[in-house]
């Protein structure tokens, strides 16, 4: 048996597609048995993975686990699918509607993996409609609609972040974290929940293929204030131009053996007394891939794996560095305490968080905290599901 959570034997290959998937157990074990705490993330490493999520014990969500309901986030880069199912909680032996998350590369993987899974669900038929968001809503909705035989409806982007951000952070209660790289280790992921009383304004920096910035003054009024090219699809694209990466999870490795210091100008690389005027430590970035300009230090770079793994951090720097300060800028300009990072570029990586951290305190001069959200990734998604369980009530009124 696997050990996703999921109810059938399958292999997961490296671009996120499914082979060889059979249904393994009966109704009754489906409902029953325990699953470990992540979701399928395909070959993401375990402590990357996206943890389920557990639904409200409300009149809305009663027996939601036992609908075979799927909604999908099809962005510019990577696929992303929520669905749920009831499981027995690992240690009250209680049984509980989950909400489960999963990524591709592709839409037709996310479409096959959708009819096997719920063909070993033992559910039936999979719920109309299926609610789709992000940019490739409309792109792929005849896809979807002749592949899962049911109907699709589009929905707009910007509105599904919002309702999966605000619904995450009002009911689950561990959602949303600060990081603090210098503490202990058991200490450096500090759980935030926030009183619903001053849960607003709040600030959404979601960075998919490129930047969306959101302020949300309650779950039905927000608006963008901004944006930026500089998200995943930039850092990946350059990324790939630079090394031998062939997708985001390999920078994200490479950069983690980096040494940026390598490639990065830094203060105390630059003769000069103005920095100790302005008190700027000799660590501090003066100039992202500075040391790249001399000619000599970009052919001693070129084709070696660890001036790969160098260019590849001092990118990562750069990219989370920027997010981090153009958040900040506008949560400046619009009086906001609180910014929350989604999207899928985080993805729980240390190095982004504290980078992204650092920045937020130093340009706000700790006046605004960065949060980041344990379903980062899928807050669209969830949004979309939402929607789908507002439509189903509104019809059956």
């Amino acid at each position: 048996m696997n050990t996703n959570g999921d109810q059938y034997e399958s292999t997961i290959v490296s671009d996120g597609s499914i082979t060889g998937l059979v249904p393994t157990v009966s109704d009754e074990n489906i409902v029953r048995r325990t699953s470990p705490a992540l979701s399928g993330d395909g070959d993401s490493p375990v402590k990357y993975r996206t943890p389920y999520a557990v639904l409200p014990s409300t009149e809305s969500f009663e027996d939601v686990g036992r609908r075979t309901i799927y909604a999908i986030d099809c962005g510019g880069s990577l696929v992303k699918v929520v669905y749920t199912c009831i499981e027995e909680d690992e240690n009250t032996n209680e049984l509980e509607s989950r909400l489960k998350f999963r990524k591709f590369q592709r839409i037709e993987h996310c479409l096959e993996f959708i009819r096997a899974h719920s063909n070993a669900s033992g559910y039936g038929t999979i719920e109309s409609p299926i609610m789709c968001t992000g940019g490739g809503a409309f792109k792929y909705e005849a896809l979807i609609g002749q592949t899962l035989n049911l109907k699709v409806e589009p929905i707009d982007e910007m509105a599904a972040l919002v309702k999966g951000c605000c619904f995450l952070l009002k009911y689950i209660k561990d959602e949303s974290f600060t990081y603090h790289h210098d503490e202990e280790p058991f200490k450096q992921y500090q759980y935030r929940p926030i009183e619903q009383t001053v849960a607003f304004p709040f600030q959404l920096v979601n960075i998919g293929t490129g930047i969306s910035v959101i302020k949300i003054e309650s779950e039905n009024e927000f608006a963008r204030i901004g944006g930026s090219t500089m998200g995943g699809g930039a850092f990946t694209g350059l990324g790939s131009l630079l090394t031998s990466a062939k997708s985001f999870d390999d920078l994200l490795k490479k950069a983690e053996k980096g040494d940026h210091r390598n490639v990065d100008t830094l203060v105390a690389d630059i003769a000069s007394t103005s920095h100790d005027t302005l008190g700027l430590p000799d660590s501090l970035i003066a100039g992202s891939f500075g040391k790249c300009v001399d000619m000599k230090k970009r052919d001693e770079l070129r084709g070696k794996e660890q001036s790969e793994n160098d260019m590849t951090k001092s990118l990562l720097l750069m990219f989370s560095n920027s997010i981090g300060q153009m958040a900040t800028l506008y949560g400046k300009q619009h009086q906001v305490k609180r910014i929350y990072f989604g999207g899928y570029f985080i993805r729980k990586h240390p190095l982004t968080m504290r980078t992204i951290s650092y920045a937020v305190n130093y340009w706000s001069k700790g006046e605004i905290e960065a949060l980041f959200l344990k379903h980062e990734g899928y807050i669209g998604a969830v949004g979309a599901f939402l929607e789908h369980l507002n439509q189903v009530k509104s019809d059956s009124s």
